[in-house]
Parts: structure tokens; C-alpha cells; sequence
């Protein structure tokens, strides 16, 4: 044979094992992604959109489009900007909250107003409040959201998160102006109207749009704070608060939109992988968020083009796998919490596992998806789940405030009947709470004793897990001005007390950095 010949078998073997590799490569680590959907789909996880679609709202039980005629209004108007603006529970001090519609006027850190102006701005916002609140007979919102388009195509202005949350913050400030002029009927309805909101959205299945419902239910509790100070609420409106706060299930919603985020995801990802293009055009959608100084040079380009075919063939199966074995993690968590309260536990484990999963990776690297030449695509799909990680933690809180506002309310409706509070929480069973509220932090019985003054002190043990004795101030080696009763840092989650008249005159002479 000769010398010339057998460089040429020489040369065939080498490029058809070069071309050969990565082919078996690719296919081998499709394989390996391909058999754990394979398992999760045997253990009866939901891996298909049709699984995971929220159940269809009927037109009649529709309220979308009142909320868009409601939306439309607030945003028209320009009467309630912040300065006309009425936060609730103010928190001067670790366990202490500044009732705000007993106060003589409106104030904040920059602006003091009065309570006629807030008042004037209200009254040219009532036609929105009427359709606000004619969600109350119809709390189901279904806005035809595509989600077989899915994550990365979902069209978000059909979702109305910054509507919702806005339509809240102008409920507030009306049941707080409510309050003032010792209208509690009617602070309950813009109040029970919020409430409404939040279960809504419970069906928009999306964790921006969880987040959203959690940030919804965090301003009604700082209203419910304020109703509960009245002096002339009702047990029948309360029963009807009571009633709509048991309505709302934040861990089973937060289940459901991580079941679709991962369903809705595998369908971008299959778009991604089917052509260089898709990918690309989403990179240049994002475009728009780039700097405009830092233009791409032709090799910038070609290695763009580089990184999405390699990411397209290899890169992006082993980030699917660990993107998948995250999610699962997250969603076992969520799904345990239905069950077991101990949910500090329960997060604590999900952190375990997520950790297992990342164990190749940098975990002190966060990708940034915008700029294809800076970003590591190996985890492109995985680095995601930094984020979804953390909101099981938002949840607990949530969660928590709910069990501790319920019970609130049931304890001022045991005071409206018998003139005092009860001993402890076993005497509000069965007719003013079902049973003996649980703390979701640890799984326990909410903490609670009367006070020798005639008030009470309930608490969660809080993000630490230790029942520090319903202390809600914060360590020694922390320093804060954010009192807000669930502050990470708080020792306890204390359900506030009112400030007294010194209290809160101290807090607007020496006011928080």
C-alpha cells in the first residue's frame, strides 16, 4: 500500500471520528434527558400543557372585562399619584404600628397632605371602585392566555400585573379614608374587593403572577390591620373576611404555576432546538435591552452563531436535565407543603436538593440572560431556578400572614362577644376558627397569650425557627429601620400592637434613616 494511500485512511478515520463523537455525543445526552421525562411522566408528573391548563371560566363568571373597564378608569386617572397615596400599618417600632386613619392628617417621609384631599382624590376614582368591587360576586378572571406559545412568547400584556397591583394600592387608600370617616361597612367592601383580586388571579398560572398575588395579599393585611382597630366593625363583616382569607391558597397556586412554567418551558425549548433562528430571534428581541454604545463586530456575530448551535446539539440537554431535576425538587417541596406545615423544613430540605443538582456548577456565577456573547450557555436553561427557588420562602411567609390575620380576626370577634380575649386559642374552636390555628413556619400551634393589660401577643416563631418568646425586635448584630412585622431579620413574626399617641409623636420627631 502506498504512503499516499494510507495517509488518506488515516485522514478518513480521523474526520469520521471527529464527525462521529459528537454525533454519539448528542444522542447520548438526548437519551439521558429523554429517559428522566420518561420517568417523571411514569410517577405521574404533569409534563404536558393539557395537564397543567387552568380550568375554563365560564363567560358569565368572567370578570376580566370588568377589570379592564376598572383599569382603564385608574389609569385615566391622575387624582390618587403618591402624594394622595395611604399606606396602612405603618410600622414606628418592632411590634408596634401606627393605626393610620386615626391620625389627623397624611403623612410620609417627604409629604404631609390632609385627609379632604385624599378624600377629593378618592371620590374621582369611584367608578372604579364600583366595578372593582363587583368582583366580589365574580372573583374568576380568565384573560385568554396562550400558553402554548410557550414561556418565552407569552404575550404579558394580557396578564394585567401592574393593573392588579395598582387597582389594590387605590382600594387601600379608599378603605383607609373609609376608616377615617368611621365608614367600616364600607372599608370592609374595598377590602374584601382586594381579597377578591388575589383569588382572581389564582388561576393565572405563572409564578410572576403568584408573586403578584402575594404582593396583593400583603397590602390587604396591612388594611385588615386597620379595620381590625375600629371600634364599629361587625362580627357578621368579619366572618366575611375570615371567610375570604380562607379562600385563598397560595402553596397549591405556587404548585400549579410551577407545573406549567415547567410544561410551558419545554415547549420553548423545543421551538429553541429546532432551528438556529428561533433562538436567535429571541437574543434579538432582547436587544432592546442591551447597551446601545456596545455595537456587535461580524466575529461577535459568528460566535453568537457559534455558541447556538453547539448549545442547540449538546449544551443545552445536560441544563435541561439538571433544569428538570431542579424543578422537581422545587415541586416536591410544594407539594409536601400541602400536607406538612413545617414548611421552614421543607425549604430547607428543597435547598439540599437543589444543591445536589448544581453540584457541577458555579454556583457563584449568576447568568445573565440578555447578552449572548457574555453568557455561559451551559446553564442557560438551569440558572433559572436561583430565582424559583426563592419564592418557595415568599410563600411560607404569605402562608403565614394568613393564618396569623385569620386568627387576629378571630380573636376581635371572641372579644365582641364575650368583652375580653380568650385565654388561648383553643377557645375560638369551632365557632370562631375550625381548629386550633397552625404555625406554617414550624407546624405548631400559633403562639398566643392575653396580656395582663387587656391586649394579646400572637406570633410566628419566625424565619429563625426559634420561639424567642414573641420578641419581634431584631439580633444585637443587625441594624434596621424596616420594622415590618415578617422582616427575615425579626427575632418572632409579632402581630403588631397599636402605637401609643408618644410613640408615634417620637417616631415623626426622630423618623428612620
Amino acid at each position: 500500500m502506498s504512503r499516499r494511500r494510507k495517509i488518506l485512511i488515516v485522514f478518513s478515520v480521523v474526520f469520521g471520528v471527529a464527525i462521529l463523537v459528537p454525533v454519539i455525543r448528542h444522542y447520548q445526552l438526548r437519551a439521558a434527558t429523554e429517559a428522566y421525562i420518561a420517568q417523571l411522566k411514569a410517577q405521574g408528573e404533569p409534563m404536558d400543557l393539557a395537564q397543567v391548563l387552568p380550568p375554563t371560566v365560564s363567560p358569565e363568571q368572567n370578570g376580566a372585562d370588568t377589570f379592564r373597564r376598572a383599569a382603564a378608569l385608574i389609569d385615566a386617572d391622575t387624582h390618587l399619584d403618591y402624594t394622595n397615596y395611604v399606606y396602612g400599618m405603618v410600622m414606628i417600632a418592632p411590634g408596634k404600628a401606627m393605626v393610620r386613619w386615626q391620625q389627623p392628617d397624611v403623612r410620609d417621609s417627604d409629604v404631609t397632605n390632609s385627609w379632604e384631599a385624599v378624600d377629593a382624590a378618592v371620590s374621582q376614582n369611584a367608578q372604579s371602585f364600583a366595578l372593582l368591587q363587583q368582583m366580589l360576586a365574580k372573583p374568576n378572571f380568565d384573560f385568554h392566555i396562550n400558553y402554548a406559545e410557550g414561556v418565552a412568547n407569552l404575550n404579558f400584556t394580557n396578564f394585567y400585573l401592574p393593573e392588579s397591583k395598582r387597582a389594590a394600592q387605590r382600594l387601600e387608600t379608599a378603605a383607609l379614608c373609609d376608616l377615617h370617616r368611621s365608614e367600616t361597612a364600607s372599608a370592609v367592601e374595598n377590602l374584601r374587593a382586594m381579597l377578591a383580586l388575589v383569588k382572581a388571579l389564582r388561576d393565572e398560572r405563572l409564578v410572576i403572577s403568584e408573586l403578584v398575588r402575594i404582593a396583593i395579599a400583603n397590602i390587604a393585611l396591612t388594611v385588615n390591620w386597620e379595620v381590625l382597630q375600629s371600634t364599629n366593625v361587625t362580627d357578621g363583616q368579619l366572618a366575611e373576611l375570615q371567610h375570604d382569607w380562607n379562600g385563598l391558597n397560595f402553596v397549591q397556586n405556587d404548585e400549579n404555576a410551577l407545573a406549567m412554567e415547567r410544561a410551558a418551558g419545554e415547549i420553548t425549548l423545543t421551538k429553541w432546538r429546532s432551528s438556529n433562528s428561533e433562538l436567535q430571534n429571541y437574543f434579538d428581541r432582547l436587544e432592546q435591552f442591551a447597551d446601545p454604545e456596545k455595537k456587535d463586530t461580524a466575529f461577535d456575530k459568528f460566535k453568537i452563531k457559534a455558541k447556538v448551535y453547539e448549545w442547540r446539539y449538546w449544551w443545552s440537554y445536560p441544563d435541561e436535565l439538571r433544569l428538570l431535576k431542579g424543578y422537581q425538587a422545587v415541586l416536591e417541596t410544594t407539594h409536601f407543603a400541602e400536607t406538612n406545615y413545617s414548611l421552614l423544613a421543607l425549604r430547607s430540605e428543597q435547598e439540599n436538593k437543589l444543591q445536589k443538582v448544581f453540584i457541577t456548577t458555579n454556583n457563584d456565577e449568576t447568568v445573565w440572560f440578555g447578552d449572548p456573547k457574555e453568557m455561559d450557555m451551559h446553564l442557560m436553561l438551569s440558572d433559572s431556578l436561583r430565582g424559583l427557588s426563592a419564592v418557595f420562602g415568599k410563600v411560607m411567609r404569605v402562608e403565614t400572614a394568613k393564618q396569623v390575620v385569620t386568627t387576629a380576626i378571630g380573636l376581635k370577634r371572641y372579644q365582641l362577644k364575650h368583652g375580653n380575649y380568650p385565654n388561648d386559642l383553643n377557645l375560638l374552636v369551632p365557632e370562631f376558627v375550625a381548629k386550633v390555628p397552625l404555625d406554617p413556619v414550624d407546624g405548631q400551634p400559633l403562639r398566643y397569650r392575653r396580656n395582663a393589660d387587656g391586649t394579646f401577643l400572637l406570633y410566628s416563631v419566625g424565619e429563625n425557627g426559634l420561639d424567642d418568646g414573641g420578641n419581634p425586635a431584631f439580633p444585637k448584630y443587625v441594624q434596621s429601620s424596616n420594622y415590618y412585622w415578617q422582616n427575615p431579620e425579626a427575632l418572632d413574626w409579632v402581630w403588631p400592637q397599636p402605637a401609643t399617641e408618644q410613640e408615634i409623636q417620637n417616631y415623626y420627631a426622630h423618623p428612620p434613616k
